[in-house]
């Protein structure tokens, strides 16, 4: 008697298309944020709501996939990739999270520069984790290559706005120099994981295109 495979469960696809949504959801408000600086700690707040959001969408992948779903591509890419989606808005919350904590009157313009990228890269991401149901190859190739960049573009800004922090032409107090250093790294890693959940789609499609 043959056994008959159970045919992947397309709720997969549902679940990451919500985290891929909720994910530029979150630099949205990360954008509202540093764009319109009134009241950090309402908006910061509403942004940990949304990292709450990810969260639950996470939860409902990893506990989808440890049932006897059939996933529509490998289990281990899967997990990988809605863990990485999950990472991005932690770091997204937590470069919010920074700007309240170290009582930021206003951010300096790298800052508000590099939160321009990130949503960029954002809405690149939610509208390329779209693809996948369709595993449209050129499509998700096109994708990987915005993200990747978008990715050197936060590097070389990252580099230039750490060079200006220590310019010696403007002396700055020591607070001000590691305030900002810790929120422009925070934001490097936030475009940084970006790349890792491209790097993971990519992934899938070649073992699966």
């Amino acid at each position: 008697m043959k056994l008959r495979l159970l045919p992947p469960d397309r709720s997969f696809f549902d679940l990451f298309e919500a985290a891929g949504d909720n994910l530029a959801q979150c630099a949205a408000l990360l954008s509202d944020l540093v764009e319109d600086y009134v009241d950090p700690e309402t908006k910061a707040r509403r942004l940990a709501d949304c990292e709450h959001e990810g969260d639950r969408l996470t939860q409902a992948l990893l506990v989808r996939l440890s049932s006897s779903a059939r996933p529509p591509f490998d289990r281990d890419d899967v997990h990988a990739l809605a863990t990485r989606l999950d990472d991005v808005t932690d770091a997204l919350e937590e470069a919010a999270d920074l700007l309240v904590l170290h009582k930021v009157t206003e951010p300096i313009e790298a800052v508000v520069e590099q939160v321009g990228l990130l949503g960029q890269a954002a809405a690149a991401t939610a509208a390329g984790i779209r693809r996948l149901r369709t595993l449209d190859v050129e499509a998700l190739r096109a994708y990987a290559a915005r993200i990747e960049e978008l990715e050197h573009a936060g590097d070389r800004l990252y580099r230039r706005a750490r060079a200006q922090l220590y310019a010696f032409e403007v002396e700055q107090p020591a607070r001000y120099v590691l305030v900002w250093k810790d929120i422009i790294e925070q934001l490097e890693e936030a475009l940084d994981a970006m790349r890792r959940v491209a790097q993971t789609v990519d992934g899938i499609v070649l073992r699966n295109g």
